[in-house]
């Protein structure tokens, strides 16, 4: 046993007061001439002696008070595992929390370290032949845990490495790993059977506990259903608690990147979200690097306790390709782990797209896809990120498809046989279409390739050419709604007028209606027929223009909303994601392949520096899946020997749940 005050235990001396009080107050009795009386002196006799063992009992209990009130100020601690379990042989599971909220520092020092030395003092006190298992809630996969070591030297071993690794950057959950020691412990012969969980005790670790107990108290029909085994709640769990009184703590919750268009040459925004932990008010200042090189910061950011606040950083990068990207905050802090927010910026400096026309004019002007050419390179060819390709419908036939993200169909008059078994391939692998109407596209030829294909090869039937008639009063449509929840039309539904001007004079209808898979992204006034769907098809997508992108249709490419939603769609289409490039520690990356075939070898170069091949199997995954994700940063990828060779930037963050301070309360 230890003490946490020993100097209290001299206050155990006090103990000595009642005796010399009881001696100072014990009096002989005067003797006095009395006459003889036998039967009085006997009776006196008696009560002297009742009279005496009533002191003695009343002295003892007065010194046991003050030796106890000594050691309880002293605050006693067991220290001896055998004084705990007595007797025989023991088993003992350990529980140890490694999760990123065990590296805050609390009354000084680390509660990682506190927790280290916690599990090797119960080492210390077991003897040769007890059993002994560790657990840890996250991090790698070790070999030793939850195997039972007789000999301790193993457990030893690997806590050695634990503690020299430090605390991951993962979630830890602790409910699993409690009732998986406890099973583990039944199967055990041993006399004392023991879990202690070295542990902080914050909430979020003890959330799947909660969840299987609500699984467990009702069955589907809400009776309750015992499942639990009842020797499991036998098996005594100790609490060893290492959060004591942790340090102010300022946390970078989260980190999004917001832009129009992810293009080189235009400003983008980070937008970060800080999260004061502490109790008492903090100010700090969010920095964004890029590449290794600081792009700006925010201005000084109040955060009252327990509260969070946003800043922005407006930045701009100069060329195309991936970055590595990260926000930083300064200052004295509890946890270090949840001071950086790592990001992959991806700029695709060379997306390749198809423009399939009819046969080229002369007059530029007059080809079909003249305004669109415009709106997809609106600048120089070698700072934008876009690459057309114009064909026609004769190269569709021969050219490889694959090589290409985007294929735009605009008013081809027929699709034969052949186009539409390679068009379907394509989309089918990853390709996305867009196929745009017009005054020579040919209704029947289009439904006939559609059926043929299973109807994936347009996200509707086509119904007929909408013209406006005399009757109806009216020389146009125009545009009444906007989806402004799809991804690639956010912020073009505001203001209304930008979308409400763009004036439709002649349509082709589509067959849509309610059970439809396909997704209607705008709808015209009138009848509210759609003029832009979408739809999954297989690894890709179909978008479908109802109207041309010329003026004898429309006036939508003399519109401000002509070149943002053709861009937008563009980079939508490719994939460009920027927000998709980043997972949480211990989340597996997965890459999809685009519709590619897989790579036979994929290099992998994490945050520390070294480089790995691991050979990738040909079956049936269309991803790339990597699960060694344990440490923070970034992690580039390099997918070879494909027929498009990829290569990504995925940034790995820890949970952000493990900067929550709160802890679980005791009687939980």
């Amino acid at each position: 046993m230890t003490f946490g005050a020993a100097a209290f235990l001299l206050a155990a001396l006090a103990a000595v007061i009642p005796p010399i009080l009881h001696m100072i107050n014990r009096q002989r009795a005067k003797q006095l001439p009395f006459s003889t009386l036998r039967f009085l002196k006997i009776s006196v006799q008696k009560t002297r002696r009742r009279r005496q063992i009533r002191d003695l009992f009343l002295m003892l209990v007065r010194m046991a008070v003050l030796v106890f009130i000594a050691v309880g100020l002293a605050r006693p601690t067991l220290s001896k595992l055998r004084g705990l379990m007595g007797g025989g042989q023991s088993a003992i599971a350990i529980v140890l929390d490694n999760s990123a909220s065990m590296g805050w520092i609390d009354q000084g020092r680390p509660r990682f370290d506190v927790a280290i030395n916690a599990a090797n003092q119960i080492l210390n006190e077991l003897q040769m032949g007890d059993e002994v298992t560790l657990w840890l809630t996250s991090g790698p996969r070790y070999p030793e845990v939850g195997q039972v070591d007789r000999t301790h030297e193993k457990v030893r071993q690997l806590l050695g490495q634990i503690a020299q690794r430090g605390p991951t950057f993962e979630r830890g959950e602790l409910g699993h790993l409690v009732r998986e020691a406890r099973h583990q412990l039944l199967q055990s012969q041993a006399a004392n059977r023991y879990v202690f969980v070295i542990t902080d005790n914050q909430t979020v670790a003890w959330e799947d506990l909660f969840v299987e107990q609500r699984t467990e108290e009702k069955t589907p029909d809400g009776e309750p259903e015992k499942t639990v085994d009842p020797r499991l709640r036998r098996i005594p769990v100790v609490f060893v608690d290492c959060h004591r009184d942790p340090k102010p703590n300022v946390a970078i919750q989260k980190v999004e990147l917001a832009t129009i268009l992810p293009v080189a040459g235009i400003p983008m925004k980070v937008i970060v979200e800080l999260f004061n932990a502490s109790t008492i008010p903090q100010q700090r200042v969010a920095e964004l690097y890029v590449d290794g090189t600081k792009m700006g910061s925010s201005p000084e950011i109040s955060l009252p306790p327990q509260s969070s606040a946003v800043t922005e950083i407006v930045f701009m990068l100069s060329r195309g390709g991936t970055h590595q990207a990260e926000v930083r905050i300064s200052g004295e802090d509890g946890a270090r782990f949840d001071d950086r927010r790592y990001l992959a910026i991806e700029v695709d400096a060379n997306i390749p797209i198809a423009i399939v026309t009819q046969e080229r004019h002369e007059i530029p002007y007059l080809n079909h896809s003249f305004y669109l050419e415009k709106a997809l390179q609106p600048v120089s060819e070698e700072s934008w990120a876009l690459k057309p390709t114009i064909l026609t419908a004769a190269n569709l036939t021969n050219d490889p498809l694959s090589n290409y993200r985007i294929i735009y169909l605009v008013d081809l008059p027929e699709i034969d046989e052949v186009i539409a078994r390679r068009l379907l391939e394509f989309v089918e692998t990853g390709g996305k279409l867009v196929w745009i109407c017009g005054q020579d596209t040919q209704i029947a030829s289009y439904n006939a390739a559609h059926e043929a294909s299973g109807g994936r090869l347009l996200p509707e039937p086509l119904d007929t050419i909408m013209a406006p008639g005399v009757e109806e009063n009216r020389d146009s449509w125009q545009i009444t709604w906007l989806d402004g929840q799809h991804p690639a039309l956010v912020g073009l539904n505001e203001p209304p007028s930008l979308y409400q001007s763009v004036l439709v004079y002649k349509y082709i209808k589509a067959r849509h209606g309610a059970g439809s898979e396909s997704r209607v992204l705008a709808r015209l006034d009138g009848e509210g027929d759609p003029i832009l769907l979408e739809k999954r098809v297989g690894q890709g997508s179909v978008i479908w223009l109802g109207t041309s992108v010329h003026v004898d249709w429309t006036n939508l490419p003399l519109r401000p909303l002509f070149v943002p939603l053709m861009t937008r769609l563009a980079f939508y289409l490719s994939g460009t994601e920027p927000e998709t490039l980043a997972v949480l520690a211990g989340q597996p990356i997965v890459i999809p392949y685009q519709g590619q075939m897989p790579p036979s070898v994929v290099e992998v170069v994490p945050p520390d520096g070294s480089l790995s091949r691991l050979n990738v199997e040909r079956g049936q995954s269309p991803d790339f899946r990597y699960t060694e994700t344990h440490a923070v940063g970034h992690y580039l990828f390099r997918l070879l020997a494909s027929v498009r060779p990829i290569q990504k930037i995925y940034a790995v963050n820890p949970d952000p749940d493990e900067s929550d301070p709160e802890k679980i309360p005791r009687d939980q």
